[in-house]
């Protein structure tokens, strides 16, 4: 890695400056929360009612595939009582948040049981220590520029959330709309594009343009809720809203290893207190319609949650997905998350594990034989107060064949690239990244995450010794320094 010791000093120094461990007793959560989301109204943790490990969490919402059942709240005073204001940091000594404020607050929505909510989130700066010539940060995505600022999201929905009290009919409704950089990286095909990723339909613009990653309308019957239309994918951990993430950069697995959106029907059955159950067929991945891929895959969805706080969420998707040389095979993929308060060492302390595991059959293009990836990500928080979390990821993805990881958004019509270069692919071994950040809550409508990324890739580049995934090709390794700047509205 070239990154000095004076920098990565530097860079450690900014993180830990931002606050400091302040000893109370108690959660801001009831005990028994998970841990599997991160949002910015409630700030560090869903509750069980809320959704886990699914793509769509994000500032509010009704509840997915993996939602998670309800669990009695604190009371007021046992919250006053916990990580509450007061709680200081270094930059801000009384954690005085404020209020909330909403730009679409009105009665005219409300008596409707309508939400419109939205945010903007923003990166100054991620400072590659390598300083590519492509100004690209290898394949990793979403953050992908190095240093120069970007505006990665611009996003507002609309919803009716479905909600029967266990009893009855109720009918809801959501839209999302997304303008900015990482709107690249969530595309449709037939949708925003013509291709997987590839030749955009509604903007020429290198870098910006927008998408539509969630249309759909919902029915509900006591405990069963059906979904109808285009919607995130109910996997993994980490999600396409910003506001649903702790880190501002994702992992590999949620880039190269699940999909990010389905189109098509989506069922979920509180089957107890504990347990939901949920499945539904989907016209593949990332994809709207038959014209871009005629097979109809399936999903199946369970969770549950412990009465000691821990939860878990296990997805398998499963349909035929195009390969290089052998049209439509199957694929497959499952997706396990696990995620526990640590109270035993500290109720200050979340911890998150994610597995994937992935195939395709005929997959891999040099000799049509099964491509696969496979890989963990785990995850401990700390909460310092409800203006200050430390977290730290660490991340393992494995390409085996090399078929999943690299460059793939294509060109603009006058030739330049809006990502990596599709030349930059084929690493056939393993991705490692660890990312240290904090989020420090200036406000009750913004937060302000900085981070320290550490990427290397150990295994073979199909493509050449030129054309490494690092550093303009020529490194297995890189070191981002960098955050963002997220307000809701």
């Amino acid at each position: 890695m070239k990154l000095s010791k004076m920098a990565l000093a530097s860079a450690i120094a900014g993180l830990l400056s931002c606050g400091t461990a302040y000893a109370q007793s108690g959660l801001g959560q009831p005990s028994s929360v998970q841990q599997t989301a991160f949002e910015y109204n409630s700030y560090y943790a869903q509750d069980y009612d809320e959704r886990a490990g699914a793509k769509e969490r994000g500032v509010e919402g009704e509840a997915d595939p993996q939602a998670l059942p309800s669990q009695p709240d604190v009371s007021s005073e046992e919250a006053e009582e916990s990580f509450g204001n007061g709680a200081g940091t270094l930059l801000n000594p009384c954690c005085n948040l404020g209020d909330e404020w909403r730009i679409f607050n009105c009665d005219a929505l409300d008596c409707r049981g309508i939400t419109v909510n939205g945010w903007i989130g923003w990166n100054p700066f991620t400072w590659n220590t390598s300083n590519p010539a492509d100004r690209f940060n290898g394949p990793v995505a979403w953050t992908d520029r190095s240093n120069e600022p970007s505006m990665n999201q611009l996003y507002l929905f609309a919803e009716r959330a479905t909600d029967t009290g266990g009893c009855g009919w109720d009918w809801g409704f959501r839209i999302d709309g997304m303008y900015g950089s990482d709107a690249r990286f969530t595309t449709t095909q037939h949708l925003e594009t013509r291709g997987y990723f590839q030749d955009p339909k509604w903007s020429t613009q290198r870098f910006y343009g927008p998408a539509l990653p969630q249309f759909y309308l919902e029915g509900a019957y006591n405990d069963l809720k059906v979904k109808v239309g285009h919607y995130y994918a109910p996997v993994g951990y980490e999600v396409v809203p910003t506001t649903g993430n702790f880190f501002p950069n994702l992992p590999y697995t949620f880039q190269y290893g699940e999909p990010f959106t389905f189109t098509g029907v989506q069922a979920t059955w509180q089957y107890s207190e504990t347990v939901a159950i949920g499945g539904g067929i989907q016209q593949g991945w990332d994809n709207l319609d038959a014209g871009g891929n005629p097979n109809t895959g399936f999903n199946v969805t369970y969770v549950e949650n412990f009465s000691d706080g821990a939860s878990l969420a296990i997805t398998s998707v499963a349909g035929n997905e195009l390969t290089p040389n052998r049209g439509f095979r199957p694929r497959y993929l499952q997706t396990n998350v696990y995620s526990r308060p640590l109270a035993a060492i500290s109720d200050r302390l979340n911890y998150v594990i994610q597995s994937d595991f992935g195939y395709q059959q005929n997959g891999n293009g040099a000799d049509n034989s099964t491509a696969l990836w496979y890989g963990v990500n785990q995850y401990l928080f700390y909460k310092v107060s409800d203006c200050m979390s430390y977290g730290i990821r660490a991340e393992w993805f494995r390409d085996q064949e090399g078929t999943r990881v690299g460059g793939y958004l294509g060109e603009t019509p006058d030739g330049s690239l809006r990502g990596l270069s599709t030349d930059r692919f084929g690493y056939a071994g393993s991705f490692y990244g660890v990312t240290l950040g904090a989020n420090w809550k200036y406000s009750a409508n913004t937060t302000v995450r900085p981070y320290v990324r550490f990427d290397w890739f150990s295994g073979e580049s199909l493509n050449g010794p030129d054309l490494l995934p690092f550093d303009d090709g020529t490194g297995n390794s890189q070191t981002l320094i960098g955050g963002d700047i997220v307000t809701i509205f």
